[in-house]
């Protein structure tokens, strides 16, 4: 039976099957064992939260299924700049140098 979502048999096999959403704008979650707060929607329909650490991976308790966490996030272009962007201080410290 073939789904219409991604299935692998194991941590190590899902971090293969992965995508990288090459020439898309993304960004990458480097999971350092840190608290996350994260909103679950399971292919049966259940949809929970969890809050905890180490989630690299998690469980339905519904139907039992489980899930590794992609690192990959989509990235969506902003017209306009929030007050509370974040960016890469090593970077902007450079172009500030540059500047001068």
């Amino acid at each position: 039976m073939t789904t219409s979502y991604k299935k692998a048999k194991n941590l190590d096999e899902a971090w293969k099957i992965q995508t990288f959403p090459k020439g898309k704008p993304n960004a990458w979650i480097q999971w350092k064992g840190t608290e996350v707060c994260m909103d679950v929607y399971c292919i049966c329909g259940e949809q929970f939260h969890i809050d905890a650490d180490f989630a690299y991976s998690v469980k339905c308790l519904k139907c039992g299924r489980s899930y590794a966490c992609n690192g990959h996030i989509e990235l969506i272009e902003l017209e306009e700049e929030p007050e509370n962007v974040v960016t890469d201080i090593d970077q902007a410290s450079e172009i500030l140098i540059d500047e001068f």
